[in-house]
C-alpha cells in the first residue's frame, strides 16, 4: 500500500484509494448510499461476513425494545456464525421473530427460473412454529413467482414448476400475496423470486418480504384459544391469526372465544371476516360456551360462513338474547388441500338490544 500511495502522488492521481484492493472492494460492496456509517464485518480473507446501518440499528432498537449492546451483540455474533446478518438473509429470533428485505426479481434468461435467493433462519425456534412470509410487488411492469424450499435445497432452474418447494405463491405487479409454512422445528429456509418465463420482454421488478415465525407451544397440549373481551370500553377488538385446512370430511379449529357477558340485556354479535391470500380457503363456526368443538363432520354452530376464499371477506351476525361467552372456530375449508395455511382477520363488535 505504501507503494501504491507514493505511485499515486508521482502521477498525480486524484484517486482517494485503490478501488482494486480486496479491503477496498469488500467495503464498497457493504456500504450503502446516504447511510451516515456502516458496521461491516470482513473476514481475514476479506470476504463480506455482515452489514448494519447505524441508524437502522437504532431503529431496531427502539422497536425491538432491547439493550442497544444485546442487539449489536447479537448482530455481531450472527456474522461469526455465518449467518450474514445484513447482507439480504432474515435472521428470525424470539426477540426478534419479524424481519424484512427489499429486493428485486427479473425474467430469466436460461432456463424457466433465475432466482433472488433469501435467506431465512428460524433454528432459533427450537418447538417449530409457523412460518409467514408476507410479500408485496412493486408496481413496474412483471408479476413474480415465489417459492419456499428447505435450507438444503438447490435451487434448479430447470424447472417450471419447483418439485421439492415446500410452498408458494404467485403475485401481479402492485399485489400483495402470503405464503404460510407450519415446521416442526427451527431450521433454515431459502425463498426464491423470479419472474416469469413466458414474458417476450425482459423485465426488472421490485419485493418486499417480510417473515414473520408465530412459535409453537411446548407443553403438548391443545391451546383453549385466544380470548376476546367486548364492553364499552373494547368495543370493537381485532383479532389476526391463522387457520389450517384438516381434510375432507375434518375440523381443526383455531379458536377465539368471544366474552359479551358485559352485555347483559343481549344484542347482536357481528364478525367481520376476511382472509388472507394464501391457498387455503376458510370456513367460520360460532359455538356456545358448553359445545365441545368437533374434529370431524358437520358442526352444529349457532351461525357459520363457509367457504370463503382468499382474498375475500364476509360478516357474521347472531342476535343473543343475554350476555355469554361464545367460540368461534376458524379452519380450512374441506376443498383446500390438506395442511394448506391461510391467515384471517376479525372485527369483532356488538350492537346492544
Amino acid at each position: 500500500m505504501r507503494d501504491y500511495a507514493r505511485q499515486r502522488f508521482e502521477d498525480g492521481s486524484r484517486a482517494l484509494f485503490n478501488r482494486t484492493h480486496p479491503l477496498a472492494e469488500a467495503i464498497m460492496k457493504g456500504w450503502k448510499e446516504h447511510s451516515p456509517v456502516d458496521c461491516l464485518i470482513i473476514s481475514p480473507d476479506f470476504e463480506l461476513m455482515g452489514r448494519q446501518l447505524v441508524n437502522e440499528l437504532l431503529d431496531s432498537n427502539i422497536r425491538r425494545e432491547l439493550p442497544l449492546h444485546e442487539y449489536y451483540l447479537a448482530f455481531l455474533k450472527g456474522a461469526l456464525d455465518g449467518k450474514q446478518p445484513g447482507l439480504g438473509n432474515l435472521i428470525l429470533t424470539r426477540e426478534s421473530p419479524s424481519q424484512e428485505v427489499l429486493d428485486v426479481f427479473r425474467t430469466p434468461t436460461v432456463g424457466y427460473q433465475d432466482y433472488t435467493v433469501v435467506l431465512i433462519d428460524t433454528t432459533d425456534f427450537e418447538n417449530g412454529g409457523t412460518l409467514i412470509i408476507d410479500i408485496e410487488v412493486g408496481r413496474d411492469e412483471g408479476e413474480g413467482g415465489f417459492y419456499l424450499f428447505d435450507g438444503d435445497s438447490e435451487l434448479s432452474t430447470d424447472e417450471k414448476t419447483p418439485k421439492d418447494m415446500v410452498a408458494r405463491t404467485w403475485a401481479e405487479s402492485g399485489a400483495t400475496r402470503q405464503i404460510t409454512h407450519r415446521f416442526d422445528r427451527g431450521q433454515l429456509f431459502k425463498l426464491g423470486a423470479t419472474g416469469y418465463w413466458e414474458r417476450e420482454e425482459p423485465y426488472v421488478n421490485a419485493f418486499r418480504a417480510t417473515a414473520s415465525v408465530q412459535e409453537s407451544s411446548n407443553e403438548g397440549t391443545p391451546s383453549t384459544g385466544l380470548h376476546v373481551v367486548l364492553d364499552s370500553a373494547q368495543s370493537s377488538p381485532e383479532v389476526l391469526d391463522i387457520f389450517r385446512a384438516p381434510g375432507d370430511g375434518y375440523q381443526d379449529y383455531t379458536v377465539v372465544n368471544i366474552d359479551t357477558t358485559a352485555f347483559e340485556d343481549g344484542g347482536t354479535l357481528t364478525i367481520y371476516v376476511q382472509v388472507g391470500s394464501a391457498d387455503a380457503a376458510g370456513s367460520f363456526d360460532l359455538f356456545d360456551s358448553e359445545t365441545e368443538l368437533p374434529t370431524e363432520g358437520i358442526p352444529e354452530a349457532l351461525a357459520s360462513a363457509w367457504g370463503i376464499k382468499p382474498n375475500t371477506s364476509t360478516t357474521i351476525r347472531y342476535r343473543f338474547e343475554r350476555g355469554e361467552v361464545f367460540k368461534l372456530g376458524a379452519t380450512g375449508d374441506w376443498f383446500s388441500k390438506k395442511g394448506d395455511m391461510n391467515a384471517f382477520y376479525l372485527k369483532i363488535s356488538v350492537e346492544e338490544n
